[in-house]
């Protein structure tokens, strides 16, 4: 009788320690390449990958270039939501959130106010490339955030984003030196996502025939990989808008065609710049309605894409005249006026 006793009073204590002090934690990584996620405790974290220690099987390491996110079991519920709020082209909003969850945080919860960080910075970063007047903004947080984050899994993607905010800016130099970066990470898709970058900045020099030789040099290496292969999309629409500059619009519309098929569906970004370089490649050929179509699928599908959707309204306020619709000009123009004040598309329409 007292054994039984002294048995289950032990094992309600064994219960209350396991109940108020988990022994694992859990964190989930969610990968590109793969539908399944991996669970348990994330043990180590270096800007080539992150290392998990599996609930059930041993210690994996999943490369930086092929994490879509990680959910710490630290993270409030609010992150998720915040991240929604970007992806939805919401930034500000993503932003106020982001920066509350990180005055929430425990000290202890070094992990997720580094990505809490990364995501203001990367918020930041997709608005500067729609506003001009955010971009000294948009190019500081970012650097700050991978000079304080050299080990960071974000790292290379970061560089990327501060590449991209150097070449918005003019900063061609800076941008450059950004992109080589990531060209030196040791992954092949950032490595041709780099080299397609590095031939942008020739083009935004006027340099169109060294940054088209550029191009075809990324795209006669062979991608090893599904990720390499949809890296390479990058350089062809670097192609088509090179070809749109040299006035060869059928040939930019053919491969604009086989990008848009090649691609992910959800790849806003990319079906975004598609979308752009074809309306001007059919205004190129006069083709009116067909170039206000274009654009007004990144009004309806990509309005997130807030450089290619302010790009598009400029457009559309532009080519509604010449197709009998007036009033929707004028909606058009209203909303470009009022959503990207200081988008240089903006102060192209008003003559500044």
């Amino acid at each position: 009788m007292i054994n039984n006793s002294f048995r289950l009073m032990s094992l309600a204590l064994t219960l209350a320690v396991l109940t108020a002090s988990p022994a694992w934690a859990i964190d989930i990584i969610t990968r590109k390449s793969q539908t399944t996620r991996l669970s348990g405790e994330i043990t180590g974290i270096t800007k080539s990958g992150v290392k998990i220690k599996q609930q059930t099987g041993g210690e994996v390491e999943v490369p930086a270039n092929d994490i879509a996110l990680i959910e710490w079991e630290a993270a409030p519920a609010t992150l998720k939501a915040a991240l929604g709020q970007e992806s939805n082209g919401a930034y500000n909003e993503a932003i106020d959130a982001l920066k509350k969850i990180i005055d929430g945080l425990p000290a202890t919860a070094t992990n997720v106010r580094t990505d809490a960080e990364y995501f203001i910075a990367r918020n930041l970063a997709k608005a500067g490339l729609a506003d001009s007047e955010r971009l000294p903004e948009a190019i500081a947080r970012m650097k700050a955030f991978t000079d304080a984050n050299i080990t960071s899994y974000h790292y290379y993607e970061a560089m990327d984003f501060l590449g991209r905010l150097h070449l918005a800016a003019g900063n061609y130099p800076q941008a450059e030196a950004a992109f080589t970066s990531v060209e030196n990470s040791g992954f092949e898709d950032w490595k041709i996502s780099a080299q397609s970058s590095k031939a942008r900045v020739m083009l935004a020099q006027n340099q169109v025939d060294q940054a088209l030789a550029a191009f075809d040099a990324v795209l006669a290496t062979p991608a090893k990989d599904d990720a390499s292969k949809q890296r390479q999309l990058e350089a062809k629409l670097g192609k088509a808008k090179c070809l749109n500059l040299k006035n060869q619009y059928d040939n930019s519309l053919t491969l604009l065609e086989s990008i848009v098929k090649e691609a992910a569906e959800d790849d806003a970004r990319l079906q975004a710049e598609a979308c752009a370089l074809s309306g001007t490649a059919l205004l190129g050929q006069g083709k009116n309605l067909e170039a206000a179509l274009a654009y007004l699928k990144i009004d309806v599908l990509f309005p997130g894409q807030q450089d290619f959707h302010a790009e598009a309204l400029y457009n559309l306020a532009q080519l509604w005249p010449s197709l009998g619709q007036p009033g929707r000009a004028e909606e058009a123009r209203a909303q470009l006026e009022s959503k990207y004040p200081n988008s240089p598309w903006t102060k192209k329409l008003s003559g500044v």
